[in-house]
């Protein structure tokens, strides 16, 4: 019976129909989509997506609406306040509350203290923000938050979602090491499998990195190692997702200004996600050489597509050539990237079809979907 389904109030700052914010946005939106008929889910977020200023065309704000298997709940700036928070706690007592984020002032911190408050059960999934590279930016103020946190006990009943094993460690070390944790990997993006084969000429290769422009993502770096591709190797790279930081973005532009001519460059800021999967479709290789994921729901996207990757060894996605799925490096020597890209740049149509073959299969087989979904169900049980 419905009265029966286990209920969960997720507070988060975008949700569907954005897409900007990349991660944050389908890891619940794939836990809804799996679940959505078996848990009552309540999301509560902002009206507009990552880093704009205009509110989604075709929603109802400021009131419950139905968006697929849940009910959202579009805050707008004039009415996103702690008296909005506390009063979405107070509709739904009997919900389990779902915390998308660590920093946020609204979606994250207010919900926790105001959870707290009302002695709820919590739970909070940090998403990679614990990272050393994420909280290496606007360092001083997340470590502070940090500080305050533990020593005023917000914490203290809360059970941490991780993603992956490092996460364990990165919340233990953060938090506490007595502190709640229960690993499950995040939901993928099911399944855009590639159906026809890319036109691959040997000594040319297009690459697609799908993800914002921002220091921890290390587009400085991905550039770098373009500029170093042999001069026989013809490269198209389109780089796909929102400008974080202008000053960044500004030091990517000066490098692309002076890459060598057999180098080729497009920014494209974000795309809607059938675009995305378009350009995924077009790529011989998918490249990202974060500085770090919690997840990484571009990397299993684009390795469901059939395309292979190139990332560091700083995402749980590791032992790539093991599964066939591409490589994973360390960050402290680019050549071993140059390398990589070089390599299949040099191959042929069929020595690409049958180095790859694979990916979309072996990809699938590292997901363990039903066993995932099981792990989330008693989480909110």
């Amino acid at each position: 019976m419905e009265s029966n389904k286990p209920k969960v109030l997720v507070f988060t700052d975008w949700y569907l129909p954005g897409y900007r914010a990349g991660g944050p946005i389908s890891s619940v939106a794939n836990l809804v989509k799996a679940m959505g008929k078996e848990i009552d889910f309540k999301i509560v977020c902002s009206d507009r997506d990552y880093m704009t200023d205009v509110p989604y065309s075709k929603i109802v704000r400021n009131q419950w609406t139905r968006v697929g298997q849940a009910d959202v709940f579009y805050i707008s700036p004039e009415n996103l306040s702690k008296a909005t928070i506390r009063e979405k706690l107070l509709e739904f007592p009997d919900h389990h509350i779902y915390i998308n984020g660590i920093f946020s002032k609204y979606f994250s911190v207010t919900p926790l203290i105001e959870s707290n408050k009302l002695n709820r059960r919590i739970t909070i999934a940090p998403r990679g923000m614990l990272a050393p590279g994420a909280l290496g930016i606007k360092a001083q103020k997340k470590r502070l938050f940090l500080n305050l946190s533990k020593f005023l006990g917000w914490y203290r009943r809360v059970e941490f979602h991780a993603t992956h094993a490092h996460e364990v460690d990165q919340i233990k070390l953060i938090v506490s090491q007595k502190a709640k944790i229960t690993c499950i990997p995040n939901l993928p993006t099911l399944p855009a499998i590639r159906t026809q084969s890319i036109d691959k000429q040997e000594n040319k290769i297009k690459i697609v990195c799908v993800a914002r422009i921002a220091k921890e993502k290390n587009t400085l770096f991905a550039l770098e190692c373009l500029s170093h591709i042999p001069s026989q190797f013809r490269v198209e790279a389109n780089f796909i997702g929102p400008v974080y930081d202008e000053d960044y973005f500004e030091s990517c532009k000066d490098l692309v200004r002076v890459l060598p001519g057999n180098v080729a460059v497009e920014f494209s800021g974000s795309l809607p996600p059938m675009e995305v999967s378009k350009e995924l479709g077009r790529a011989h290789l998918f490249f990202l050489p974060t500085l770090g994921e919690n997840y990484g729901h571009a990397i299993i996207e684009a390795l469901l597509n059939g395309l292979p990757v190139l990332i560091s060894d700083k995402t749980p996605w590791r032992n790539l050539e093991k599964h066939g799925l591409g490589r994973d490096f360390p960050l402290s020597n680019a050549d071993p990237f140059v390398n990589y890209i070089s390599q299949i740049a040099a191959m042929s149509q069929s020595e690409y079809q049958r180095t790859f073959a694979s990916v979309s299969k072996n990809a699938a087989g590292q997901v363990h979907l039903d066993e995932n979904v099981a792990a989330y169900k008693n989480l909110f049980r």
